[in-house]
């Protein structure tokens, strides 16, 4: 299939989606200030109306695809891939609403930026987002391309944001990266450790979307395929390693960069196996690995540290600190004490 330069391939996958929210979401993709794109939209078995408010939309850009039964959406997202014949590929859901300059500012970015793979954006979250957020915009960095590496071994965090993704298409066919339809849920989580294996990734720090937080707490159910799910990409990760992930050290492992864990010395013990064994396997830079797990284990120590009042377990905390990490600690302490 030809690729046709400057053109973006929209994809957007839908499952009975309330008519206010699909319009909302189908009018902001039609009225981006950037119009050279094409609208995939794979309809996956609706069993609602949502069908016949995409069919009410005449523009020529767009381009329905029914499933006859629900397929799920990683399989639907595949099915837009497959389609997609612009030089950029663009993710969007049927709830969410994208800025009326998403698209423009994010084709600036890959044009100017032809080494990146996949770029998102900032958001801010609508609907009852208060239930179970604390900030309204969200933006994280994401790291060079080593970095981000290592910090999707410990789960999808920072991550971009699936519905602000914006990938170089050249690119996701030079490296035959699709998402991988053994997950259901977290589909994005594994495509950003696809992308980082090959190509820089980024987040444009502005807020170019509006995502929909719905009212309702997910099911227990959901949050627990989720978390296995996660746990199976982290697991497909250390398998590189040779490493397997036991229930005793996933609590370690899950999420390790991602925020402030107890001060435990199992944790130094796992972070010393990581390193261990990624000296023998190569699986990323060496030199990048230790930085930033010792960096991590410093984080800990730093907080153990600040809730002593004596002496002797301060000094217990800092003989668990390998000398050449000292530094970083005092980095930390100087930065907070510069934000306050």
């Amino acid at each position: 299939m030809e690729i046709k330069k400057n053109m973006i391939s929209v994809i957007m996958s839908n499952y009975n989606t309330p008519e206010e929210y699909l319009r909302a979401s189908i009018d902001s993709i039609l009225n981006q200030t950037y119009k050279d794109f094409e609208f995939i939209i794979i309809d996956d078995g609706s069993t609602d109306d949502s069908l016949s408010v995409i069919e009410s939309y005449s523009d020529e850009r767009i381009t329905i695809v029914r499933n006859s039964v629900n397929l799920g959406i990683t399989k639907s997202l595949n099915k837009g891939l497959a389609l997609a014949k612009g030089e950029f590929v663009a993710r969007m859901d049927s709830d969410d609403i994208s800025a009326p300059t998403r698209f423009e500012t994010q084709v600036k970015f890959l044009k100017s930026h032809k080494d990146y793979i996949v770029c998102g954006t900032g958001i801010e979250l609508i609907g009852n987002w208060k239930q179970k957020h604390s900030d309204k915009y969200i933006c994280r960095t994401i790291p060079q391309k080593e970095e981000f590496q290592i910090s999707l071994l410990f789960g999808n965090c920072p991550n971009i944001v699936h519905p602000t993704a914006m990938f170089n298409h050249l690119l996701l066919k030079k490296h035959n990266i699709s998402y991988n339809e053994k997950y259901p849920l977290a589909q994005d989580y594994e495509m950003w450790v696809s992308c980082s294996k090959y190509a820089e990734c980024a987040n444009i720090p502005e807020t170019l979307l509006n995502y929909r937080v719905h009212g309702g707490a997910v099911s227990s159910a959901k949050v627990d395929l989720q978390k296995k799910v996660a746990r199976q990409i982290v697991q497909e990760q250390l398998n590189q390693l040779n490493i397997e992930l036991t229930d005793e050290y996933a609590d370690i492992h899950m999420g390790l960069l991602a925020s402030r864990k107890k001060y435990d010395l199992k944790i130094k013990s796992w972070i010393k196996r990581l390193i261990n064994q990624n000296k023998l396997y190569n699986i990323y830079n060496q030199k990048t690995f230790k930085k930033v797990l010792w960096n991590k284990w410093a984080e800990i120590s730093y907080f153990a540290l600040a809730e002593q009042k004596n002496i002797i377990p301060s000094v217990k905390i800092l003989i668990h600190i390998p000398i050449w990490n000292l530094p970083y600690l005092f980095k930390i302490k100087f930065n907070r004490r510069i934000k306050k």
